[in-house]
Formats: C-alpha cells, sequence, structure tokens
C-alpha cells in the first residue's frame, strides 16, 4: 500500500512539474507577445498613461497566464480521486492561489502607483492649489496598505484561517493609534481643510491675530510655514491655524490701500497743503491713480490740523517701502513750501493775582 502511495505521488509531482514547465513557457510565449504590442502602443501614447499602465502589466500578466495554467492543471488532476487527497495536490493548489492573489495585489498597487505618479507629474502642478501634491502620496500608501491587508485576508480565508479575529484587531489597533495620534490627525484634517477652503494659498502675505504675519512658505500636511518680513521662519500647526483669525493681505487682489495720517501747524492754509498732498500722492511712483487717491481734514488735535491720506498701491508687500516713501516725499514737499510740522506742545499762561500768599509768622500747621 505505500509503494502504491509513493508511485502515485511520484506520478503526481511529475505531472506537476510539467504543467510547471508548461506553464512558465506559456508565460514566456505572453510576455513576448505583449512586448510586441508594447512598443506598438508605446510608440503612438508615447509617455501618455496608457503606455504606462501597459508598462507595469507585463510581469503581472505573466503571472497571470502562469497561475491560469496552474489552475488548470489542478482541476484536471482533481479528476483523479486517488490524487487528490494527496499532500502535493494541497499544497500544489493552495500555493496557486496565493500566488495568484499576491500576483493581483502587486499589479493593483502598481496601478494605483503609476496613476498617482502620472497625475503628479502631468496634472497637479497646474492646479492652483497644492493639495494634490500634499494629499495624493498619503493617499497612495493607505491604498497600498489597503490593497495587501485585503490579499492577506483573503489567503487565509482561503486556507480556512478565521480572519474575523484579525479584522477586529486591525480595528481595535487603528483605533488605539487614532486615539494616540490625535492631535497629528487633527492637524491632517485641518490641513486638508486650508488646502479645500484655500483662505491663503502659498506666496500669500498673511496676518494671524497672535500677531505673526509675513508670506507662506508652504501648507504642508501637519503645520504651515510662514516667513515674517524679518526672515524668520514661524512653523504653525495646521490646527491652530484654522482655530484662529487670518487676515490675507493679497488673497483676491494684491492692491491694498494705505492709511496715511498728516498733522500740520495751526494757520496753515489748509487748501494749500492739500493741493501739495495731492501733487505729492500723484508723482509718487508707489501711488496708484486708479482709484485715485483722497486727501481729507479729519479733525483739530491738540497741536495740529489732522489730515488723512488714502491711496492705492499695487502690492501689499510693499506697504512699508511705499510708506516710507511718501513719507519722505510729504516731508521735502512740506520744506520746500514752508508748511510748518508740528509737534505736541502745550502753553502754559499765568496770571498774576493780588493773593499774596500767607503772611509771615502766620503759616498753618
Amino acid at each position: 500500500m505505500t509503494l502504491n502511495m509513493t508511485q502515485i505521488e511520484l506520478e503526481l509531482i511529475i505531472i506537476v512539474l510539467v504543467h510547471i514547465l508548461a506553464a512558465g513557457f506559456l508565460a514566456w510565449l505572453a510576455s513576448q507577445a505583449w512586448s510586441f504590442i508594447l512598443g506598438r502602443i508605446a510608440k503612438k501614447a508615447g509617455r501618455d498613461l496608457n503606455a504606462r499602465l501597459v508598462t507595469i502589466s507585463t510581469k503581472p500578466i505573466m503571472l497571470l497566464v502562469f497561475i491560469l495554467t496552474l489552475q488548470v492543471a489542478a482541476d484536471r488532476l482533481a479528476r483523479f480521486p486517488q490524487w487528490v487527497g494527496s499532500p502535493v495536490f494541497s499544497w500544489f493548489e493552495y500555493a496557486s492561489f496565493m500566488v495568484g492573489a499576491l500576483a493581483a495585489a502587486l499589479w493593483l498597487n502598481a496601478v494605483v502607483s503609476t496613476i498617482t505618479d502620472w497625475y503628479m507629474t502631468n496634472i497637479a502642478h497646474r492646479t492652483e492649489s497644492n493639495m494634490d501634491e500634499v494629499f495624493l502620496p498619503l493617499i497612495r500608501k493607505i491604498l497600498s496598505v489597503v490593497i495587501y491587508f485585503m490579499a492577506v485576508t483573503i489567503i487565509l480565508g482561503h486556507f480556512g484561517v478565521e480572519v474575523t479575529g484579525l479584522i477586529a484587531t486591525a480595528g481595535v489597533a487603528s483605533l488605539a493609534i487614532a486615539l494616540a495620534a490625535k492631535e497629528t490627525l487633527s492637524n491632517m484634517l485641518a490641513g486638508f481643510m486650508l488646502l479645500a477652503d484655500r483662505p491663503f494659498r502659498e506666496g500669500d502675505r498673511i496676518e494671524l491675530s497672535s500677531g505673526v504675519r509675513g508670506d507662506v512658505l508652504q501648507i504642508g500636511i501637519r503645520s504651515t510655514r510662514i516667513m515674517t518680513r524679518e526672515n524668520l521662519l514661524v512653523v504653525i500647526p495646521n490646527m491652530e491655524l484654522a482655530n484662529s483669525q487670518v487676515i490675507n493681505h493679497i488673497f483676491t487682489d494684491s492692491r491694498m490701500r494705505l492709511r496715511i495720517a498728516v498733522g500740520v501747524a495751526y494757520g496753515s492754509d489748509l487748501h494749500r497743503v492739500k493741493a501739495i498732498l495731492s501733487d505729492v500722492l500723484e508723482k509718487n511712483s508707489y501711488v496708484l491713480q486708479d482709484p485715485p487717491p483722497v486727501v481729507y481734514f479729519t479733525d483739530f488735535g491738540e497741536s495740529s490740523l489732522n489730515l488723512l491720506i488714502r491711496c492705492w498701491i499695487d502690492d501689499a508687500r510693499d506697504r512699508t517701502r511705499a510708506t516710507d516713501s511718501i513719507n519722505m516725499d510729504i516731508n521735502d514737499a512740506f520744506d520746500r513750501e514752508g508748511i510748518e510740522i508740528p509737534f505736541p506742545q502745550r502753553d502754559l499762561y499765568i496770571r498774576s493775582s493780588r493773593f499774596r500768599g500767607p503772611a509771615s509768622g502766620n503759616i498753618p500747621d
């Protein structure tokens, strides 16, 4: 009886080896045919997405042909009852299924990676937001984990392993990781909302309620980097940024309106002063003439007659330089025209009185 079983297993091994060789030969033929088709498609499509998908499909197609051939062999061997119970047959069937499932997972992961890489190279840079560049690599990694996890689950289920506990364990582990990384996940979600809602973009000049003011360098997954005017890099968590008040100086329009207060001495001819200021604003290179600049006489100060200049400049980033230039021109014009710029002062008037104070010797205690 032992001799018969050995003989059956030997015959089975020989048949399996023959089918494996046949499967390898057919897979080689399929790869040659696919390479020929690939060359024809690549000439027409160049570096297009179709050509990339065809390229990454070469090896999976070889594996697919190989596995299908083995499955055909397994189906033929299943017709012989004396071979079905053999350990060789069982291992042959399990191995073919496992290799097929892994090949499908590898191919699917390669397709996802190819599509995301092609999108990052050809499409992402054309969009106004950098959300694609930030989140697509993360999404690709998550999909890869999901694909391989599903492949392992399918293989274990085929082998009769109970996967319900594994899935439950994975769920509990995911919950534990989510609780441990609560702050990180909150910042990631806030970063996604910032990129989707787009209250500001990279390159915008923003001002926070905390007093931080500068240009946005990068909106990342966890934090946003801002370069201040003092050339200091400020890194702010996205959650904190999403919950704070943000002033965007150049979101819809880079232009900005300046408000400059000017004071002249009492007794100055305000009509002449306003004409001088209007002439300065007309000649200054920073000041836009549309909308036109205006000068208002606002109030009577303690030491000066106060005027207010309202004018527009082309770029909010030039606010400090434009203010400096306008103030310098105003000072030069006032010097030429003899307009006095007052400084805070108080005039004290002391009136004489017939009361001379208490007489000598009568000073009260």
